[in-house]
């Protein structure tokens, strides 16, 4: 990104007054830069971005890379434009910066540009595929279905599965040529950004994504703002090609985190547990960008970190808030080695209607749930007295239950090269078919190990005594 010509750096050139945090002051004699205006430090090659007028002469604006080095009594100069990305089908199996600059060591041309701040386009819900989106994974596709342009929180604090769930979804999509599908990797680990760059190459699913990153290292102006550039990407993949684009973001916590700290920078009177009081505003610039129209949908899958599995913090009840499904992700279950660690108790989708699913998912589905339900009432008295002092209905519920649990953990792709296992895509027919054999008591007998990470009821056929 370069200033227009040396007009303009005569013109709008002004001095840093300020530096603080991510942020910094700019003085003017005149002609003040607008909001979302580039400015350069051409000696150094430094970009920020003007958020705000402080006075008549000053304005200020947050870094959009590393300030190391950068002193007060500096010149910068507008470019007079706003962030753009260059974007082409090219960017297809490509890892990008904020910049839309290539971060994984291969050359990348393209001519045109794209501004990160489109305007939110109307959804045509005429236009455009709206039904059931297949994952493969038994336990979302039966109990929190999704449809093509939904929105999908996976909430779960550290260590509980959300990046490796992400990367199985990609992986299911991409191998059923659902869509392309573009991840913003925002405020992570910069190791967890290269194992999910090497993982997706190595599954052969590179191809038909793109990835943007901005790292925990990077500025909170570029952990702001890289969500805007991959939704910008999902946006162009969507309107110019003939696939419906995917969006992952992994984690959107860490975007809501990234403008309370450019809030406290900037000064502004915080709201509750000293976030941002633009956290809506915020979350809604980012969001309402994810839409359809008649080209086709975008779909998101978001990663929800959870601060001390805290499922009322106001940053996790904030991002609810946007979502039409929601996949809450239990440590207590996953240190049971259940995996994916779903709660399914907490977690619902919209999609879940009758009139959506069908009648007989409806009716299989809402009896899974109703049988976890009885289940966790009577787990304090399982773990006090045992199952034997049950009931004998009570009893086949606690069986039911268990070989439900059991049934509905799958191997992943993704998870191979942890446990030598080989993973399964599973379709909705046979997840349907399975919980439906099982709650009706064909399996009572069978031994929990014989229902744990498999696909279908049919790979234990051999071992089940019917």
């Amino acid at each position: 990104m370069e200033s227009k010509n040396k007009s303009v750096k005569n013109k709008l050139n002004g001095i840093i007054t300020s530096i603080k945090g991510g942020v910094v002051e700019v003085f003017f004699e005149k002609n003040l830069p607008k909001t979302q205006e580039l400015l350069k430090n051409e000696s150094k090659d430094i970009f920020f971005e003007v958020v705000e007028k402080k006075d008549s002469n000053t304005i200020r604006a947050v870094a959009l890379s590393d300030l190391k080095y950068v002193e007060r009594g500096e010149e910068v100069v507008s470019t007079e434009e706003k962030l753009s990305i260059p974007l082409s089908k090219d960017i297809l199996g490509r890892m990008f910066n904020l910049f839309g600059e290539p971060i994984d060591g291969k050359p990348f041309k393209s001519k045109e540009k794209f501004s990160i701040y489109g305007q939110p386009k109307k959804r045509d819900i005429l236009n455009y595929n709206n039904g059931i989106l297949e994952t493969g994974i038994k336990v979302i596709d039966l109990l929190t279905p999704f449809k093509y342009g939904d929105k999908i929180g996976v909430f779960g604090g550290a260590g509980v599965g959300k990046t490796v769930l992400i990367g199985e979804l990609m992986h299911n999509i991409s191998s059923n040529k659902v869509g392309h599908s573009v991840f913003a990797g925002i405020g992570e680990r910069i190791r967890e950004g290269n194992d999910m760059y090497q993982t997706l190459g190595e599954l052969g699913v590179l191809k038909d994504a793109v990835l943007y990153f901005g790292e925990m290292d990077k500025s909170p102006g570029v952990r702001f703002r890289i969500g805007l550039a991959a939704v910008t990407a999902a946006e162009f993949l969507r309107d110019t090609t003939d696939k419906n684009a995917l969006l992952f973001i992994d984690n959107i916590f860490r975007y809501a985190m990234a403008g309370m700290e450019l809030g406290a920078t900037l000064g502004k009177v915080p709201s509750e547990l000293g976030y941002q009081a633009t956290l809506e505003m915020d979350l809604a610039l980012l969001e309402e960008r994810i839409t359809s129209n008649k080209n086709g949908s975008i779909t998101s899958v978001q990663a929800v970190y959870v601060p001390a599995d805290d499922l009322t913090d106001p940053a996790v009840v904030a991002i609810f808030s946007h979502l039409d499904a929601s996949l809450v992700l239990s440590r207590e279950i996953a240190e049971k080695g259940i995996y994916p660690a779903v709660d399914i108790l907490k977690s619902n989708s919209l999609s879940l209607d009758k009139d959506i699913v069908g009648e007989k998912h409806y009716n299989i589905a809402l009896s899974v749930k109703e049988i976890f339900q009885k289940y966790k009432e009577l787990s304090h008295i399982i773990s006090i007295l045992g199952v034997d002092e049950l009931s004998r209905s009570d009893r086949i519920i606690a069986k039911r239950a268990e070989r439900l649990q059991r049934f509905l953990t799958q191997p992943l792709f993704v998870a191979g090269q942890f446990n030598d296992s080989k993973g399964v895509f599973v379709p909705l027919k046979k997840t349907i078919e399975g919980c439906e054999r099982i709650l009706n008591g064909e399996f009572d007998d069978a031994d929990l190990d014989s229902l744990y990470m498999i696909g279908t009821l049919d790979n234990i056929k051999q071992n089940v005594k019917l």
